[in-house]
């Protein structure tokens, strides 16, 4: 390879999604399953229907998933501990609106002695109390160091102003939340969640035989005694008309901004095209915003806008930090680019650059098999449909100038925006 010679940069071509297989359990849960890859390593995700919206909070998710390895009936922590890290396991979990996930990385020539032991710590978890103690004062100490933060502040009240009041989604975490949680109550949830019906499981990794028996024996090992959750989907209650909200932070050194407006679901024909304006608008570096409010005026380090879809419905936000003088103008901007994107969208240059950033976003998802299974299980998460991946293919390439300022006209109006802004008030 000649590294004084540039590579060449062309198009990806036409790309296209492996296909998961799908099949039943003899107990009734559901395995996805994609093969690929180099390494012999591979990823299993179960999902328990029961996520925030059911339980009451990502925390008590959170908390009822990390606990599975704190203790069985036969096994203490310390010795699933010295199991797992002896055959080089990795375990994580993941609270979603509706599942409550957990995940453990494993190499494959150590499946046969991982997954019976992974089946205990699922299917006889005995949520000990000291471990949950010490858990519990983690989930409060990062809680109470979000309290100083004034991004994180701007984002539990945006989120409640989107979702609406009342939206279990919207609702903010308390301290007293976070302290009322208890093994017994976690113990319930526990034999609640174990129903094989609202049970996907997802194995990603190198073709191997032997750990798909593995993971097959251990998923049918699992007792199916639980009553299940079903998904409690409330749709969003966004503001009809501009809101804003004011959250003080005594001493703040910056404000910190977040704006948005109501948007169509993920169904909508016009779903894939919006989020591409609003690429265009915040999402990447070369984006209208930055450009403009960190590039040419430097009233911040970063700003970004995304469009958020999930099944209760979706928004587009921006989200940025500034300091205390400067925000008016920062939402001004804000506001300023949103007019600016229907009046000039992107053409030539800007266009290519978008639709390349776009293209590299979406191939980055066949990129290993945990990232397409990834693909796959957010159909389940947050709803999106069938053929997703081919339809935000054909929309970027086929994407236009024209196409950005009709969409920026239709959902992104300046005039409907509802801001919140969290940051030391004003004399």
């Amino acid at each position: 390879m000649n590294r004084s010679i540039a590579p060449e940069v062309r198009p990806f071509g036409h790309l296209t999604v492996p296909p998961e297989r799908v099949e039943i359990l003899s107990n009734g849960i559901t395995l996805h399953s994609v093969a690929g890859g180099d390494q012999p390593v591979s990823r299993l995700s179960i999902a328990f229907t029961g996520g925030a919206a059911e339980l009451g909070s990502e925390t008590l998710s959170s908390l009822l998933m990390s606990q599975f390895s704190e203790g069985t009936l036969t096994r203490n922590a310390t010795q699933i501990a010295d199991i797992l890290d002896y055959n080089g396991a990795r375990i994580s979990v993941r609270p979603q609106a509706h599942h409550s996930v957990t995940d453990i990385w494993f190499l494959n020539d150590r499946a046969g002695a991982l997954m019976p032991v992974w089946a205990d710590c699922i299917a006889n978890a005995s949520y000990p109390d000291g471990p949950l103690e010490t858990a519990k004062l983690r989930a409060l100490s990062s809680y109470m160091s979000s309290r100083q933060d004034v991004a994180a502040l701007a984002d539990e009240a945006f989120t409640e102003m989107m979702y609406g009041s009342g939206h279990i989604l919207g609702k903010p975490l308390t301290e007293e939340g976070i302290s009322s949680i208890c093994a017994e109550q976690l113990r319930t949830i526990h034999n609640r969640i174990l129903n094989p019906a609202g049970i996907h499981a997802f194995l990603s990794g190198k073709e191997d035989e032997t750990v798909r028996r593995s993971v097959v024996a251990m998923l049918e090992s699992l007792p199916v005694s639980g009553a299940g959750f079903t998904a409690d989907i409330q749709l969003m209650d966004s503001p009809s008309v501009p809101a804003s909200r004011f959250v003080e932070k005594e001493n703040a050194f910056q404000d910190a901004v977040m704006a948005g407006i109501a948007a169509p679901g993920r169904e909508h024909v016009d779903y894939i095209p919006l989020r591409l304006a609003v690429m265009a608008l915040g999402g990447y570096f070369g984006s209208r915003l930055m450009m403009n409010v960190r590039e040419e005026k430097g009233l911040t380090y970063g700003i970004s806008a995304y469009l958020l879809g999930s099944r209760e419905g979706s928004y587009v936000a921006v989200a940025a930090q500034c300091d205390c003088d400067s925000t008016a103008v920062v939402i001004d901007e804000i506001k300023a680019e949103m007019r600016r994107l229907a009046e000039n969208p992107p053409q030539g240059d800007e266009l290519r650059r978008l639709q390349l950033h776009a293209a590299t976003s979406l191939a980055e998802i066949l990129d290993t098999p945990a990232s397409i299974m990834g693909y796959y299980a957010n159909r389940l998460y947050v709803g999106t449909p069938d053929e997703y991946f081919e339809r935000q293919q054909e929309v970027i390439n086929t994407l236009t100038g024209e196409i950005i300022a009709e969409m920026a006209s239709k959902y992104l109006l300046s005039d409907n925006l509802s801001v919140v802004v969290a940051g030391r008030k004003k004399k």
